[in-house]
């Protein structure tokens, strides 16, 4: 299953690199306007005692505006990777449909970075005067792993959303069964993803930038369901739960039809597609 996502997810970003450079583009507008905004705020309110609590309300307003432009990135990302052809307006369109969602999103990844934040100041940084000490920093230590979890799940949300549609509440938890179900091949993601981002930062932020980050856990989403819909046949056939079917679920057979979609490439067909579709 990974080896055909990550040749799909690089043949997806491959063909619709252009159309990347839009959602990115205005991604890096984003921050780079929102940073100038904030340059004359922190010289008025530097020495103000409500300061860090401006800087809160100004980080959660950030958040709420990318949360609602990550959501409706994934319903476009949705459409590449079902092998449709997306445009810029629909993009635009989707917008409106993602403003609640992304306000509920967006709130909830602040909160989850301040309470985070604040726990691991608080274990691996002891007030003024106190040692370290190594239940301190065992405790810390728990906090970062249990933090990471959460944020693993939270990074979820809009690729699920988009693929499933369904509430809030109901996508978030489906973003945990899909994270614990699949464990180990979400580890593996997780480093991908940091690779993404690495070759993301030297890029600045033009490829894959946020656009190929959610359009990879899009495809991993794609892919992962075919896993469930061959466990809801079985369920509707009565297979039993322990059963040998349900323990070795035959990949090969479920992505049959992805993998002769997505065949391995040769280098003329990645920088002259034409004169393969001429010769077909």
């Amino acid at each position: 299953m990974l080896n055909l996502f990550f040749r799909k997810n690089f043949y997806d970003g491959w063909d619709n690199i252009i159309f990347l450079f839009i959602p990115n583009l205005i991604l890096d507008a984003m921050v780079v306007v929102s940073g100038l905004l904030c340059i004359p705020g922190f010289t008025i309110f530097k020495e103000s005692s409500w300061y860090l609590y401006i800087w809160i309300v100004i980080g959660i307003l950030l958040m709420i505006g990318l949360s609602i432009f990550t959501l409706a990135w994934a319903e476009t990302s949705t459409e590449i990777v079902d092998y449709g052809s997306p445009d810029i307006k629909s993009f635009f369109a989707s917008l409106k449909t993602c403003v609640k969602d992304g306000i509920l999103y967006g709130i909830l990844m602040s909160l989850f970075c301040v309470a985070s934040f604040i726990g691991i100041v608080y274990f691996f940084k002891p007030a003024e005067g106190q040692p370290v000490t190594f239940t301190g920093l065992t405790a810390g230590a728990v906090w970062t792993w249990i933090s990471i979890t959460i944020l693993m799940g939270l990074l979820w949300y809009p690729a699920v959303r988009a693929s499933m549609h369904n509430k809030f509440g109901k996508a978030l938890k489906k973003c945990f069964i899909l994270l614990f179900d699949n464990l180990g091949r979400c580890i593996i993601f997780s480093f991908y993803n940091l690779l993404l981002v690495f070759i993301s930062v030297v890029m600045l932020g033009l490829v894959p930038g946020m656009a190929g980050l959610q359009m990879a856990r899009t495809n991993f989403i794609k892919l992962i369901m075919k896993k469930y819909d061959y466990l809801e046949e079985l369920d509707k056939k009565g297979e039993p739960l322990n059963s040998k079917a349900r323990r070795k679920i035959p990949w090969k057979e479920l992505l049959a039809e992805e993998n002769e979609i997505n065949p391995v490439r040769t280098a003329k067909e990645f920088f002259f597609p034409w004169k393969q579709d001429s010769n077909k």
